[in-house]
């Protein structure tokens, strides 16, 4: 069982600082949600909206191929790729959780290769965390298993014994997405494939715990679980790990860096947030203006069948909760004292207003660099496709971690530069 020191108290409301507002038992195991309609009925309404969805799709790609595109910059592929997600998401607008969480286990029926990976399941232990996190860590008794798994760089001896060649290299510890609701590592296996081809390097992704039925903060502490295993089982050191997120897990990401900081453990070398979720209010304008242009749904309301913050934070703490800093990292104090941040995000997607209030909070901070890049017409998390633009990302992930974050001249460039956003669809 592993053995660290116990972080300092911080000075955060709802944390090591009682708080009224934030007063559900953290983590708490709950059925809140899972009341889902049958599978059936979920069909039925698949069913139903079905033709209006094809509607919907073969008149997106005639506008295309009129010369008439939804915006100025999309190739063949990515109106086609978006048309379809816009057709699918029309088909389940209706669908329940329990639905999107067995449409997400179809990569598992369609890839059984697993000469790509190496599973590395783990035992959770007491880390003796303060705050927000040690009712959790009270609760863990050592038998509870979190899902992990490696994509390594090409090499049979590492893929053999990944715990003896790995301690020395720098890794990336890669959270995935999902709305903190479904979705597991399997999910994103192509996706880390892809990453340890551009990188080079070995990447450990988990699967924590999912909303509803473990709600925050559940999740923040799996990752932190990983992360001190990591250090403490591969004996990696912390400078020697670079946090990757995309969506719900690049707010989990930026989360993680916080709570770190806050209790004076050490920081990983770099992060990379990919679209990060990090305002659980939904209350920046392109959640509605968006719609036309990604494929995530809009502003669910508070009763919606689907409503993922709701699921995470719970309904009868969700207005106290969806401003912590732990679920909102938005709304932290300030972002000082961080280790070096790369942000991505699309010119077109739901979240694209909160990621840009996110990036102008960076320019007050004294000591922490940080980048954000805003691709023109992109989509939420486009850099799983196969887009031009995703590889042009990705070469910049691949750049920032590899040689800008050793280059303090460079580093001090980014300092100075708040944004490498593009135009807005609305502007």
């Amino acid at each position: 069982m592993l053995r660290i020191r116990r972080g300092k108290r911080c000075t955060v409301k709802g944390c090591c600082l009682a708080s009224t507002i934030y007063s559900q038992p953290p983590g708490k195991d709950d059925t809140d949600g899972t009341n889902y309609p049958s599978l059936w009925w979920d069909l039925w309404q698949i069913l139903y909206y079905t033709p209006m969805s094809i509607i919907v799709f073969f008149m997106d790609m005639y506008k295309h191929l009129i010369k008439q595109p939804k915006r100025p910059t999309w190739d063949i592929l990515t109106a086609f790729t978006v048309a379809l997600l816009h057709a699918l998401r029309s088909s389940f607008r209706s669908a329940s959780l329990a639905f999107w969480r067995k449409l997400m286990q179809l990569p598992k029926l369609l890839h059984q290769d697993e000469s790509k990976f190496v599973a590395c399941p783990f035992l959770a232990s007491k880390l003796n965390l303060p705050g927000i996190l040690e009712e959790c860590d009270l609760l863990e008794d050592g038998s509870r298993i979190i899902d992990a798994q490696w994509n390594l760089p090409p090499s049979p001896s590492q893929k053999q014994k990944p715990q003896q060649k790995i301690a020395q290299e720098k890794v990336i510890l890669y959270l995935h997405g999902g709305g903190y609701c479904f979705k597991d590592w399997f999910c994103y296996l192509a996706y880390t494939e892809k990453l340890t081809k551009y990188i080079n390097r070995g990447v450990f992704s988990i699967s924590y715990r999912l909303a509803p039925e473990t709600k925050f903060p559940g999740a923040l502490y799996d990752v932190v679980q990983a992360y001190f295993h990591l250090i403490y089982e591969y004996g990696i050191k912390p400078n020697n790990i670079t946090v990757v997120g995309d969506s719900a897990g690049g707010g989990l990401a930026m989360a993680l860096l916080i709570y770190l900081r806050d209790h004076q453990y050490p920081l990983p070398e770099t992060s990379v947030l990919l679209s990060p979720w990090v305002d659980l209010t939904y209350g920046h304008p392109s959640w509605i203006e968006a719609e036309i242009f990604d494929y995530l749904p809009c502003r669910p309301d508070m009763s919606a069948i689907m409503n993922p913050a709701r699921f995470y934070l719970g309904t009868d703490t969700y207005f106290g909760l969806n401003q912590h800093p732990y679920a909102s990292p938005l709304y932290a104090d300030h972002f000082d004292d961080l280790p070096p941040i790369l942000i991505q995000s699309g010119g077109c997607e739901t979240m694209k207003d909160e990621v840009r209030s996110f990036a102008t909070k960076f320019e007050d901070c004294r000591s922490t660099i940080f980048k954000h890049e805003e691709y023109e017409d992109m989509v939420h998390d486009f850099q799983a496709f196969d887009f031009d633009q995703s590889h042009s990302a990705l070469l910049s992930v691949q750049k920032w971690i590899l040689h800008d974050i050793n280059d303090p001249h460079q580093l001090e460039n980014y300092h100075e530069t708040s944004s490498s956003s593009t135009s807005s669809y609305y502007e």
